[in-house]
């Protein structure tokens, strides 16, 4: 099968700090199959190369020190911390469609996959109308595209690209269920597919004989990700534990902020901002951390997160998780079973949580075995491929869904 991949967030270079799901996803699905990716260039990357077992296109959408709209941190957080690259959506939008165009054109694929409804979905829908194919297209949302782009003229722009697909996948069940009510998709077209984790090679437990110490957060510094809640936590968690330290893996245009709300707090010396790191570093950091602490929130625009992939990792590597109640980590974390979890923006809810676990080394230790393999059994690269090669077997087969 060959299969031509749209997507705004992408790996740049080898050892890249980029979330790499989606080129996890396409690696794990080009064993039997040729992949070619569509992504935005960015200052210092290649326009074409081969990434394993991939190929990338990268298309240039301004000069190359002026691409700011995609990466480091995503196309909407961008757009919030400098409204005027606004101005660069066009060209974008162009870009990418012109370079879909050349390909489809030049090659014969039997599947369009497009992440995320806005940008990548709506270039899709086009290209392929423009192009005259029949190519089907699979579109997957992540969230953000789905919560946040509020408004009249854009829920009727979602809906015209959702059904412009044949199908639609989401990458949580509160999302599936979203995605009914806008009526985005006859509910048969949308599927519940999360991104997944490599629970066989990269995010493994430690040697039995590592002692696990201290907090961890691994996320960008945005609104949604809440790290403010679990930073005021952490004074309570110090009445205590005075020795405990909490480890901030992430950058983002709220480190700053944060970094100041450690010196008011007085907690400086027992918080770290390691800033971001690429991906193959990430694993250490999760096998030596006692827990790991996800405080996400719904923000006042709407946005949220789908299927936090960080949350899976921590899980995959055996570390005991707290994550703050929000739809999308109810499919991930079983309260008492795969991980804790707590009320949304409620910082004594999060100390007592930790205090929790800080106390009881046994329920530490059974969260973390009982989390891993959840994630193990649901989530490993191998199960979520081929559930998307399933659904694409169906769509260029034309059987019912």
């Amino acid at each position: 099968m060959k299969i031509l991949v749209l997507t705004s967030t992408f790996p740049r270079w080898t050892n890249d700090t980029e979330p790499g799901f989606v080129d996890l996803l396409c690696q794990n699905l080009a064993e039997g199959n040729t992949i070619d990716v569509v992504a935005p260039h960015f200052r210092g990357a290649a326009t074409q190369e081969i990434l394993g077992d991939v190929t990338v296109y990268r298309f240039r959408y301004w000069f190359a020190a002026w691409q700011t709209l995609a990466y480091d941190g995503g196309i909407l957080p961008n757009l919030r911390q400098k409204p005027l690259r606004v101005l660069l959506v066009p060209t974008f939008l162009l870009s990418q469609w012109l370079m879909v165009l050349q390909l489809l054109r030049r090659n014969r694929y039997d599947i369009i996959h497009a992440h995320w409804i806005i940008p990548q979905g709506f270039v899709a829908a086009v290209a392929r109308a423009v192009s005259r194919t029949r190519t089907p297209i699979a579109l997957t949302s992540h969230g953000g595209d789905l919560f946040a782009l509020k408004g009249v003229l854009l829920a009727r722009l979602k809906r015209w690209i959702a059904r412009q697909a044949n199908a639609l996948t989401v990458v949580s069940s509160t999302m599936k269920e979203q995605a009914v009510a806008m009526e985005l998709q006859d509910e048969a077209r949308i599927s519940t597919i999360p991104m997944g984790v490599n629970t066989r090679d990269t995010f493994l437990p430690p040697d039995p004989e590592t002692k696990r110490k201290g907090l961890l957060f691994v996320g960008r510094l945005v609104d949604k990700k809440g790290v403010e809640y679990l930073l005021s936590a952490m004074p309570k968690v110090l009445d205590r534990f005075p020795d405990e330290h909490l480890t901030i893996i992430g950058d983002g245009p709220l480190r700053q902020p944060l970094e100041g709300l450690c010196r008011q707090l007085g907690i400086s010396q027992q918080v770290s901002f390691k800033g971001s790191l690429a991906n193959a570093d990430i694993p250490p950091f999760l096998q030596r951390a006692a827990i790991a602490i996800f405080p996400s929130v719904i923000t006042s625009a709407g946005d949220q997160e789908g299927s936090p992939v960080a949350i899976m990792e921590a899980l995959a590597c055996g570390c005991a998780v707290i994550v703050a109640d929000y739809p999308g980590a109810r499919d991930l974390v079983i309260h008492g079973t795969s991980g804790l979890i707590v009320a949304g923006r409620d910082s004594a809810a999060i100390a007592d949580a930790a205090l929790a676990l800080l106390d009881n080394e046994a329920l530490l230790t059974m969260l973390g075995k009982k989390g891993r393999q959840w994630v193990q059994d649901r989530y490993d690269w191998t199960v979520i491929s081929k559930q998307f090669m399933h659904l694409f077997e169906q769509l260029t087969s034309g059987q019912p869904r």
